[in-house]
């Protein structure tokens, strides 16, 4: 309980810091010349905000293949809504996706086995964090020559996003070696009662199964999963590319590439802080003054993307209610004991 409260007393507090940053970054750029650029974007951002749900659209399919084909069938709009509201809860709360991820099974109960449900969470975990590994090292790689940033910056952003790294590869071990055993001798220390021992058991050995049903047997389904992700991430260089041209710096596709791999890798390495608030618009100004192009401009993409999740934020939590409610697109219903009393399906 005290690690829980003081997790969320160190979300609020990144919070407040990002916020603080955002504030100083605005105050203390070219406001008249940030506003003009705005102006130049105009009803871009409208493509902008599109763009993004169709990220979030090419996300969702990299879930849905970490499902197995049985459990498909039918539920794709499901889980676009529901991993839309898991995300906003993660974003609105301080308890990060220590409560979105857990509000997603929740939220698909009736409709997948818990355990199918939580393992593909899991998996689409790993998924998501490897495409975006491979997306910062190419992005970076095609802008290497391009961008002038301080050598102590790189050598601290290379360390950090090392860990980082590792910390996914550790993950994605952990889950082809099983991570129910582990689990379960947690929950035998916890002196629990039998009945409740023997449930826990049960659903960690169904999330084991769908996890090597996964990695073992449907190798295919995990690349198509990362293809996914990595296509949702190269819709940001989309996104970057439209705003570069309208705002009269011409359509640089490397520049393009370069900024949205940077905004990814500051992303990756600052996850703690709320949807990297005042984090991403910083390293917008960083990487564009790298790249010779003008922190009016920086500034100008950043609010551009801000209200793109904004947007993003709105949906999630319209989606949320609508799910509470049971208004919202759903798939076959799933019996409730089957679901339980066979996890491992």
């Amino acid at each position: 309980m005290t690690g829980a409260r003081g997790w969320r007393g160190t979300r609020i507090a990144l919070f407040l810091l990002g916020a603080g940053l955002l504030a100083w970054l605005a105050v203390s750029s070219d406001v008249q010349s940030i506003l003009a650029d705005l102006g130049r974007v105009g009803t871009g951002v409208i493509v902008i905000v599109a763009l993004e749900f169709v990220t979030e659209a090419l996300n969702t399919v990299g879930w849905w293949f970490t499902l197995s084909p049985a459990h498909r069938a039918g539920r794709y709009a499901r889980l676009f809504w529901v991993r839309s509201a898991g995300n906003a809860i993660s974003d609105v709360t301080p308890t990060a996706s220590l409560g979105g991820e857990p509000a997603k099974v929740f939220l698909l109960r009736g409709r997948l086995p818990t355990a199918a449900a939580a393992a593909s969470l899991l998996a689409a975990r790993v998924s998501f964090s490897s495409a975006k590994v491979l997306f910062v090292v190419a992005g970076m790689a095609v802008a290497w020559t391009r961008l002038s940033l301080p050598r102590d910056l790189w050598l601290a952003l290379l360390v950090a996003f090392a860990v980082v790294a590792s910390g996914i590869a550790a993950f994605a071990v952990a889950q082809m070696g099983g991570i129910g055993t582990g689990a379960v001798s947690v929950l035998r220390r916890l002196r629990l009662p039998a009945r409740w021992l023997e449930r826990g058991e049960q659903w960690l050995s169904g999330i084991d199964a769908h996890l090597d049903d996964l990695y073992r047997s449907r190798p295919g389904d995990l690349l198509r999963s990362m293809a996914a992700h990595f296509f949702g991430f190269a819709c940001g260089v989309l996104q970057i590319v439209l705003l570069l041209g309208w705002l009269g710096l011409g359509h640089d596709l490397v520049a393009a590439i370069g900024i949205e791999a940077f905004a990814t890798l500051i992303g990756m390495v600052t996850f703690a802080v709320p949807a990297s608030l005042g984090i991403q618009e910083g390293g917008k100004v960083l990487i564009f003054a790298a790249l010779g192009l003008p922190r009016s401009a920086a500034m100008a993409v950043g609010i551009a993307f801000r209200l793109a999740y904004l947007a993003d934020l709105a949906v999630g939590l319209a989606a949320l209610a609508l799910l509470q409610r049971g208004r919202a697109p759903g798939g076959r219903t799933v019996n409730h004991v089957r679901a339980g009393t066979r996890a491992g399906e």
